[in-house]
Order: structure tokens, then C-alpha cells, then sequence
């Protein structure tokens, strides 16, 4: 229901943007409208930031989602998997679980902050939301280097 909600919710921000985008175009070619672009700019910058903020928040919640389905998948298949595990791969598996429980640690922070503070950080918010995710691609493609050179 939450998704929904939110889903629903972007959709009524976008149809505002646009709406608002339109009356400001209207205002820059109609003399009459010309004292409603600046207002109807603010408007567009209050709900582009309403828009960002959702936006992230969702980001975030996925994230963070990805990031405990990949480490509770790696601690079951270790645990399923019958075949003694070397110690070099015991600490490869490791340094990789580590690597994803301290993004996980940076996305609840981020995650966690309040109204106030999230409608000041959106922009920023997005390039973290970003590198965090480039973070994770790199531990991937780091582990998987890693775990190809073990030899049993």
C-alpha cells in the first residue's frame, strides 16, 4: 500500500509540475499572464524539490532492501553450501559482507534523517544515493576478482 501511495503521490507532484510548467510558458508569450512567472516559478521549484525528496526517500528504501537481500543470501548459501570452504575464501566472503554491511551502515544514516534535513539534502541526497550504489558495483566486481584467483 505504501508503494502505491507514493506512486500515486509522485504522480499528482508531476501533473502539478507540469501544469505549473505550462501556465509559466503561457505567462512568457501572454502580456496579461506575465505577472504569474514569477510565482509560478516558485511553485515549480517547491514541487521539483517535493518531487527530488519522494524520489530519494523510495531510492533510499531500495537500497537499503538490496542491501540486506544480498547479505542475508550470502550468510544462507554459506551456510547450505556442504563443501568445506578454504580460508582464503572464508576471508574473501568476509571482506565482501563487510564492505556491504558499512554502505548499508551509510544508507540507514542517510536514510534516517528528518523532513527538514531531507528537503535541504535532496540534491545532494541524489548524488550519495548514486556513488553508493557505484560503491556496491565496485565490492561486487572487486569479490568476484577476489574469489576467481582462489585456487583449493
Amino acid at each position: 500500500m505504501a508503494a502505491k501511495t507514493g506512486s500515486r503521490h509522485l504522480e499528482i507532484v508531476d501533473a502539478a509540475l507540469l501544469g505549473a510548467k505550462v501556465v509559466k510558458d503561457a505567462s512568457e508569450v501572454v502580456p496579461v499572464l506575465a505577472p504569474l512567472k514569477g510565482a509560478v516559478g516558485i511553485v515549480i521549484t517547491i514541487l521539483e524539490t517535493i518531487r527530488g525528496v519522494k524520489t530519494n526517500k523510495e531510492d533510499w528504501a531500495t537500497l537499503g532492501k538490496h542491501l540486506s537481500i544480498q547479505i542475508k543470501g550470502i550468510q544462507e548459501d554459506l551456510s547450505r553450501c556442504p563443501i568445506p570452504h578454504s580460508t582464503t575464501l572464508l576471508l574473501a566472503v568476509n571482506r565482501y559482507e563487510q564492505k556491504l554491511e558499512d554502505i548499508l551502515a551509510r544508507v540507514r544514516l542517510s536514510a534516517s534523517c528528518g523532513w527538514v534535513e531531507r528537503h535541504w539534502r535532496y540534491r545532494t541526497d541524489k548524488e550519495e544515493i548514486v556513488e553508493l550504489n557505484r560503491d556496491m558495483e565496485i565490492t561486487w566486481k572487486d569479490f568476484m576478482v577476489c574469489i576467481s584467483t582462489i585456487r583449493e
